[in-house]
């Protein structure tokens, strides 16, 4: 665990470092800014206070504002109490009140969806009990701590309740009608017409699968060369029921290379002397390959509690020709590196599992481990390999 961590120039495996700016935001005080922006591809911008301006990765968004994404777009927010959305093309969503106090009262979220869709992570507003709400033009979503999903077409409204609950009430004038949905619950998809009607459905909507953020291989990432899905099919079967540390893109254990470099300092969990909470959302290097194909779109972020020696949050978002990669997980510090758990997690419209570890690096300021998902109902298809975060600038 003291040594130094590996890096693999001749197997074309190198790491290089994602520059974050934020640009154009309006005179507000840090207290209104409601969340931030992890990944803009695009077109993506927001109006508060009758200015508009663009939004790059790192960018607030506002208490109150209204972000748009063009066409071949997609953005993805951070919000303050941890929760995360992920826009697609051509969506305006209107932040009414985005209000975050640490055990305060009058924390609550109002947001409206005008056009488009999103898909939604809640964070600890609607866990406690707080005001979460959603407004379409046809219906209102109340949240329970879930993992959501809705989508305007054509004046219809497409919902999904991957985890969690959601309630739903039809708004449309002179229909009276509710409904929930989620996986605990006879439905976990509907359909709100324009004129009201509602269709509760037991298949996954295609709309959901078709509406995926389009593909776009990312130069900029790393130049390295990753394992094909047709040589992966040749390697070993990297997913086994135990909870060890699984391989990289290049075939070997993330951790146990031999060929050293200085350029991380890893850190043993009982020499760890940080304090208080921490946010490591800069995914500075990654190792990550896909049977699905290309990634792009990449985000992940895990928030660590030093004082309680736990992680109470982390997600990821990666997308592929299959779809998004989604994923929620937490854990505990363990005795030689962090103990994840995969709380949920999909792929398009699939859900998945998978396994997270990961460690501490220079003196506790960066995050270094490896993952893998899989589909459940098809384990060939899955993700794997290494990767770094880093604490914002």
């Amino acid at each position: 665990m003291h040594s130094k961590y590996c890096e693999l120039f001749d197997r074309g495996w190198c790491f290089g470092v994602l520059l974050a700016l934020s640009v154009g935001a309006p005179a507000v005080s840090a207290e209104e800014q409601a969340g931030k922006t992890i990944m803009a591809r695009g077109t993506v911008s927001a109006t508060a206070e009758q200015q508009s301006r663009a939004l790059k990765r790192q960018s607030p968004v506002y208490r109150v504002d209204l972000v748009s994404t063009g066409a071949d777009s997609s953005s993805q927010l951070r919000m303050m109490d941890g929760g995360l959305l992920s826009m697609q093309a051509d969506t305006e969503l209107a932040i009414r009140n985005y209000q975050f106090d640490q055990g305060r009262s009058e924390s609550s979220v109002s947001m409206e969806l005008l056009k488009g869709g999103l898909r939604t992570i809640t964070g600890t507003l609607p866990q406690s009990g707080k005001i979460y709400q959603l407004d379409t033009p046809v219906a209102t979503i109340g949240v329970r701590g879930t993992h959501y999903e809705a989508i305007l077409q054509q004046g219809d409204l497409y919902l999904a309740g991957w985890d969690g609950i959601i309630d739903i009430k039809v708004t449309v004038p002179g229909v009276n009608a509710g409904f929930s949905l989620g996986p605990e619950l006879p439905y976990r998809f509907a359909i709100v017409r324009a004129n009201g009607e509602v269709e509760m459905l037991l298949g996954t909507p295609k709309i959901f699968a078709e509406q995926q953020s389009p593909i776009l291989v990312d130069q900029s990432e790393f130049g390295g060369q990753f394992a094909q899905p047709t040589e992966l099919e040749s390697m070993q079967d990297w997913l086994t029921a135990s909870k060890t540390l699984t391989m990289d893109a290049s075939g070997l254990d993330f951790y146990d290379n031999r060929q050293l470099t200085a350029s991380w300092d890893i850190q043993a969990m009982d020499t760890i002397s940080r304090t208080g909470m921490a946010t490591f959302d800069q995914l500075t290097g990654h190792s990550l390959s896909s049977t699905a194909g290309s990634l792009s779109d990449l985000s992940m972020s895990m928030d660590v509690d030093f004082d309680g020696a736990w992680v109470p949050s982390g997600q990821l978002s990666f997308t592929d020709a299959g779809g998004e990669w989604f994923a929620v997980f937490n854990g505990v510090f363990g005795a030689q590196s962090l103990e994840l758990s995969v709380n949920f997690a999909s792929h398009g419209n699939a859900l998945a599992d998978g396994n997270i570890s990961a460690l501490f690096i220079d003196n506790a300021t960066g995050v270094l481990g490896n993952l893998n998902l899989f589909e459940l109902d098809n384990p060939s298809i899955r993700l794997d390999g290494g990767f770094e975060l880093s604490e914002q600038p």
